[in-house]
């Protein structure tokens, strides 16, 4: 198809299983931009780029390039996006990073465009990640939106694959990526591109798999000119592949929202902090799932809903910092401490979540209870700061969230700060308030830390959280348990 007038945008994505020196490798991340110099990229996905909280200079100071990425583990995960400081009028807006590492989304302008960039690892184990960045990019998407990175799963088993037998990793993180596709009606390029041709992107012994991949949504996707998968050895088990986009000359400006976003940015606006390299991070997408759970959720804009949340992970994360709570946020239940205290109930009720382990076993002789919580039930402030202290003892989490364990004690934190402020204390009790969104998270995490000195002592107890809503439309919540007789 003839394109108009305009420029070509070039980019590429490459699962690099870590970019820091190896034995064998003592430049590894001076060949993988060797490489992008070589293909005149653009921008550059990086996956597995294994950055820890402390070993991230070397992908921070990239020569020529402008780098935006994750932290995570030294050993696993992490995503980075680097940008060639030659693209002319290049500007960036925003950016946001998954917490537990598994996608990174740049907003920015390019050869006069609005770009959305999002660069995602789909870890074996986290099921999870692509819903978070869907409900994330329903949103927030800015101008043309380019998605690539490692799915670690194929769309066609007969076409995308060989193998002497089926992969479970493969067939359990396939739907997941089928109904991200479907939901933001997007297009696999290479295939679309390539209808007939047979290629993969990562080889290991006899099986061969197009794991790597770029996506665009149906009504850019005839922009995309170019996908090629590129034969390089020596550098990882992943083959890179690199997208070239036409960007017409039809400007699209920044809006005064965009202007006040770089603002941010730049630490031209009091909440924005030094960088601040944690694991574990406070993301856009939790304070936007926060934001739209209050039923006096605004009906702004997109830009003024990503103003919104980028405002406050900002000052989110600096109260984390500094253990702080800003002026003005002592008034009872008001908006900023409903986003904020809903963030912290649901990671915590992530983390409390049951695990499935097959068929649950009752007790022999145990009898089942239920019990209804009061309007305002009370809490011994001993014993919930004992809750509160032994958070990562009580409860193994789900593969998918095991960073939780590692940052739940740091965010709750913050509830030292914060509870005195809004709920009542009388002498040595805490009296928890109905409508508070931590309520029914802290509630569970007292039982659950009940179940566990009980279980210590050699009685059996189990117990779960259920909500119901009563014929007047209030919620009830309650705790079922199992109990030895």
């Amino acid at each position: 198809m003839a394109q108009s007038t305009g420029n070509s945008l070039s980019i590429i994505t490459w699962n690099t299983c870590g970019v820091k020196p190896t034995k064998g490798l003592p430049n590894k991340l001076i060949d993988i931009m060797n490489f992008g110099k070589k293909q005149k990229a653009d921008v550059i996905f990086l996956q597995e780029t294994h950055i820890g909280p402390k070993c991230y200079n070397e992908i921070n100071e990239v020569r020529g390039w402008t780098s935006y990425f994750t932290v995570y583990s030294p050993r696993s995960k992490g995503v980075a996006i680097l940008v060639n400081k030659n693209i002319p009028h290049y500007q960036y807006i925003c950016n946001d990073e998954d917490y537990a590492g598994g996608y990174i989304v740049l907003f920015c302008q390019m050869y006069g465009q609005l770009f959305t960039l999002v660069n995602v690892y789909n870890h074996k184990e986290d099921k999870q990640v692509l819903g978070r960045l869907s409900q994330y990019l329903q949103d927030m998407i800015t101008g043309i939106l380019v998605i690539g990175g490692d799915f670690n799963t194929v769309l066609d088993p007969d076409f995308d694959r060989i193998s002497a037998s089926e992969h479970r990793q493969h067939t359990a993180l396939r739907p997941h990526l089928e109904e991200f596709i479907s939901s933001r009606k997007l297009v696999d390029i290479w295939a679309s591109l390539h209808p007939n041709e047979q290629a993969f992107t990562r080889s290991q012994n006899t099986s061969h798999s197009r794991l790597d991949m770029f996506f665009m949504q149906r009504d850019k996707a005839p922009c995309a000119q170019s996908c090629e998968i590129h034969t390089v050895p020596g550098i990882s088990d992943h083959y890179p592949v690199s997208l070239k986009i036409h960007v017409p000359e039809i400007r699209s400006m920044l809006t005064d929202v965009h202007q006040k976003l770089r603002m941010l940015g730049d630490s031209k606006l009091k909440y924005k902090t030094k960088l601040d390299r944690r694991a574990g991070r406070i993301s856009g997408a939790e304070v936007l799932v926060a934001m739209k759970s209050l039923t006096d959720s605004s009906n702004g804009s997109r830009e003024e809903d990503l103003m919104e949340t980028e405002i406050l992970k900002h000052e989110y994360n600096e109260i984390l910092r500094t253990k702080k709570i800003p002026e003005g946020f002592n008034m009872s239940l008001n908006r900023k401490y409903k986003i904020f205290a809903t963030i912290l109930a649901n990671r915590l009720q992530i983390y409390l979540a049951p695990l499935f382990r097959g068929r649950s076993k009752t007790p022999p002789q145990s009898l089942p209870c239920k019990v209804f919580l009061d309007r305002k039930p009370s809490i011994s402030w001993e014993f919930l700061k004992k809750a509160l202290k032994s958070v990562g003892i009580i409860q193994s989490p789900p593969r998918d969230f095991t960073i939780l364990k590692q940052v739940l004690p740091e965010d709750l934190g913050i509830l030292w700060k914060l509870l005195p402020m809004v709920e009542g204390s009388w002498g040595h009790k805490k009296k928890l308030k109905h409508h508070c969104p931590l309520t029914p998270a802290l509630l569970h995490l007292c039982l659950k830390y009940m179940e566990h000195r009980v279980q210590k002592t050699g009685t059996v107890l189990s117990v779960s959280l259920s909500e119901s809503f009563d014929t007047h439309g209030t919620r009830e919540t309650a705790f079922c348990g199992q109990a030895a007789l």
